[in-house]
């Protein structure tokens, strides 16, 4: 039922006015007024939401008050609840956004239940739509001479060409237009709206005169994958004689509690310096040919192509072979 402070000034023919814009906030005392009822509806939640929103808002708790409209709109739809739902968008500054609810709450309001009641929702819907046409800003896009597959949108929103040339209810603030199409430049235009004014975006796509990309992989990936198997082939030549020089020692000298004894004329200190200087060699190199390969691929995987990405792709393959190792790139391009 509606015992709000707006049924007493319906009663005493007082007119609606933004001075006492307060008292919309106890529009209805229920969310759930008589209308045929959608889908999984919840009028006893609905209701209860509605109240906890209203009295949150009535302390200035816009910020937790008007989600709790939405929640009941969303279990119940009414045009109560709606006209709340404008006047919060309304504090947020959302005035486009408002008017259109204000809209919705007249269409909600064709299923209120009581003539007299339904004509009192309807003159605050009618006043707030009132009141917000001379804030509201506007956005006009205009497109010149628009080639063939152009696509405009609004803050990443589809824009149809029906509403292009149109100066459209927008909220204030920043807005971003973009348009696009094939062989020409996409452009992207920022606006900043004001209420009550109308700002609007011109939009001539030029021809795109940049020449497509070849694609390819730049030299230096070869080169670099080049030098990175040869350091990798290298390095291994580096660990298979480290292995020889360590299986000669440990075939020509004992080691015991008492000492290392080698096989008479055997040059154990050539064999020691040889296996430290190939370990060195190996570990150096072998970081070497690492880096160069992982530019390498780097260089491969982010060059352009001409053809789709799923046809194309990269791998390295190591190999190891009696004396010897490396490493060995394929790649479809």
């Amino acid at each position: 039922m509606i015992r709000s402070t707006i049924s007493e000034a319906a009663r005493r023919g007082a007119r609606f006015r933004p001075a006492v814009a307060c008292v919309t906030w106890a529009i209805v005392s229920g969310a759930a007024t008589a209308h045929a009822e959608p889908v999984k509806s919840d009028p006893a939640a609905a209701e209860a939401l509605f109240k906890a929103g209203r009295d949150l808002v009535k302390k200035g708790d816009y910020a937790a008050g008007c989600p709790k409209f939405e929640a009941a709109l969303a279990l119940n739809p009414s045009a109560g609840t709606m006209l709340n739902i404008a006047r919060c968008h309304e504090h947020d500054g959302k005035l486009a956004t408002a008017w259109e609810d204000y809209h919705r709450a007249r269409t909600l309001n064709r299923e209120t239940a009581g003539d007299a009641r339904k004509r009192e929702l309807d003159d605050i819907a009618n006043q707030g739509i009132k009141d917000l046409e001379p804030r509201l800003p506007r956005l006009k896009v205009v497109v010149t001479a628009p080639p063939a597959g152009i696509e405009v949108s609004r803050d990443g929103k589809d824009l149809p060409s029906g509403a292009w040339g149109e100066a459209l209810p927008v909220d204030p603030g920043k807005h971003e237009v973009s348009a696009r199409a094939p062989g020409r430049k996409p452009r992207t235009f920022e606006v900043t709206l004001e209420e009550g004014k109308t700002s609007t975006v011109e939009i001539a796509l030029e021809v795109d005169t940049t020449p497509p990309s070849k694609g390819g992989v730049p030299v230096w990936a070869w080169i670099a994958g080049g030098a990175g198997l040869a350091l990798m082939g290298v390095s291994a030549y580096f660990v298979y004689d480290d292995l020889a020089a360590i299986d000669a020692l440990q075939k020509n000298c004992d080691v015991s509690y008492n000492g290392t004894y080698c096989a008479s004329g055997y040059d154990y200190q050539a064999d020691n310096r040889r296996k430290s200087l190939d370990f060195g060699l190996a570990l150096g190199l072998g970081s070497a040919g690492v880096l160069a390969l992982g530019a390498a691929v780097y260089g491969i995987a982010t060059a352009p192509r001409s053809k789709p990405a799923e046809s194309q792709g990269v791998a390295v393959t190591p190999w190891v072979a009696p004396g010897a190792a490396g490493a060995s790139i394929f790649g479809r391009f």
